[in-house]
C-alpha cells in the first residue's frame, strides 16, 4: 500500500482528533534501521516519541484505528493535563526537579544512562517528565522493585511477577503507571529493544 507520509499524518490526525484539539506537534519520519515510522508529539516540554510499523500504518490508512497509537495518544494528553496541574499548584517541587534533572545523564528518549544512579528522588524527577506528578507510595514500590529486579538479573520482570510479589492486584502497573514501558523508564531500566517493545505493543507479557 503506498503512500506518503504527509499522507499518514493527515489521517492520523483524522483519526486522532484530540491530537489538533490541545495543539500538539506532530513529526513523522521513516526509519529503515527499525523499518518503522518515527512519530513524534510534542508541546512545550513535554514529548512522546513512538514507532508506528508498516501494519499499523496500514490500517491508518484502511481507517482502522491502531489501538496501541491511541493508547500513547490519551496517556500522552493524559500526562500532560497531569503536569500542567502539578507545574501550576507546586512551582517550588516542579523546580527542585528540574535542577536535579540537570545534574542527570539521559538519553535522547528520557532513559537513565546509568541505572547505578537511580534512587527515588531520580525516580520523582523521571515522574516529573513522564507527566505522572509526584509518584505515590504503591507507585514508588513498583518501580523500586522493577529495578531492585532488573539490577539483579539484568533482564524486564515480567510484569506480573512484580505486582504478586509487592502484593498489589495482578494488575498493578496498568492501573497505577498505566504503560509498562513508562514503569521500566521511571525505574532507571535501559530502553528495551524493540522485541520487548513488541511483546508489550500487542499485549503479551514478556516472559
Amino acid at each position: 500500500m503506498a503512500y506518503t507520509i504527509e499522507e499518514l499524518k493527515t489521517k492520523i490526525l483524522e483519526m486522532y482528533p484530540e491530537i489538533k484539539e490541545h495543539a500538539f506537534n506532530v513529526t513523522i519520519y521513516y526509519s529503515e534501521e527499525k523499518q518503522s515510522y518515527i512519530v513524534r508529539f510534542q508541546k512545550g516540554t513535554s514529548e512522546l516519541i513512538t514507532h508506528l510499523d508498516k501494519r499499523d500504518a496500514d490500517d491508518c490508512m484502511n481507517n482502522i484505528k491502531c489501538i496501541y497509537l491511541g493508547l500513547q495518544i490519551e496517556q500522552f494528553i493524559k500526562n500532560f493535563t497531569e503536569r500542567e496541574r502539578f507545574e501550576r499548584e507546586k512551582p517550588e517541587e516542579v523546580a527542585q526537579y528540574k535542577e536535579l534533572e540537570k545534574t542527570v545523564a539521559l538519553d535522547d528518549e528520557g532513559y537513565l544512562k546509568d541505572i547505578n544512579d537511580w534512587n527515588e528522588k531520580i525516580a520523582q524527577m523521571l515522574a516529573l517528565r513522564e507527566g505522572l506528578g509526584v509518584l505515590n507510595k504503591d507507585q514508588l514500590e513498583i518501580v523500586k522493585f522493577i529495578n531492585d529486579y532488573y539490577k539483579k538479573y539484568n533482564y524486564f520482570p515480567v510484569l506480573n511477577y512484580v505486582c504478586k510479589n509487592i502484593h498489589q492486584p495482578k494488575d498493578c502497573i496498568a492501573e497505577k503507571l498505566i504503560d509498562p514501558i513508562v514503569a521500566w523508564k521511571i525505574a532507571g531500566l535501559p530502553k528495551p529493544d524493540d522485541t520487548l517493545v513488541n511483546i508489550v505493543k500487542y499485549g503479551v507479557t514478556p516472559t
